[in-house]
């Protein structure tokens, strides 16, 4: 449920911000175009921003491949998509009192269970998903057992495929790969990692419920 309220509520964040039509957010490419530290500061901070502001990421991360090369660009949309998961690592932290009101303990200590299990993962595999990656980024925020560390080390990764893809996109000029082909390759290459992490933590049936005897405890 707590999931949930966080995916309606970007959802009308994005939704306000569509409408009020800022220039820089809605279209900031004519703002990334040059090879300065300016622009690489603007579409760094324009990745972390889309935590909460409806940034078209995959634009900025081609905008960067174009205008500073394949692996530059890569490195900055990977500092932006990472700085983006930490940002919503720390609101979850700052959010635990309020999450402590709402969520029972059983419920807290269930949730922290499958964050142990699956946390590094789930980051990793929902990084490129918008809304679903800043969701898990607050939820790994608000557990106790998700240090700082392990989420800068799972948004790193989970940022990897994106950053190189869609700079390559930029910087090569490969017109016959446009946007969205990128993005669905993106996507599946999470999917998998999801399926890989889900199939890694499924407890594995044993022989526990027995003795060495061969008797059933």
């Amino acid at each position: 449920m707590l999931g949930l309220a966080l995916v309606m509520l970007f959802l009308a964040m994005f939704a306000v911000t569509a409408q009020l039509r800022i220039p820089l957010v809605s279209d900031p490419l004519p703002h990334l175009e040059s090879a300065t530290w300016p622009a690489a500061l603007l579409g760094t901070l324009l990745l972390v921003s889309d935590v909460a502001l409806p940034v078209p990421s995959s634009g900025v991360m081609i905008a960067h491949g174009a205008a500073f090369g394949l692996v530059p660009g890569a490195l900055l949309s990977l500092v932006g998509g990472t700085g983006a998961t930490l940002t919503a690592y720390v609101v979850g932290g700052r959010s635990r009192g309020l999450v402590d009101r709402l969520v029972t303990d059983e419920q807290q200590q269930r949730g922290a269970r499958l964050l142990e299990r699956h946390g590094m993962w789930a980051i990793v595999a929902t990084r490129p998903v918008p809304m679903l990656a800043e969701t898990v980024g607050i939820l790994a925020g608000t557990s106790s057992t998700m240090p700082w560390w392990k989420v800068t080390v799972a948004a790193a990764l989970g940022n990897v495929v994106p950053a190189v893809a869609y700079a390559a996109t930029g910087a090569l000029a490969l017109r016959f790969v446009n946007g969205l082909t990128v993005f669905l390759a993106v996507l599946a290459v999470a999917l998998l990692v999801g399926i890989l992490s889900a199939r890694a933590g499924r407890p594995r049936r044993g022989r526990t419920g027995q003795d060495q005897h061969g008797d059933i405890r």
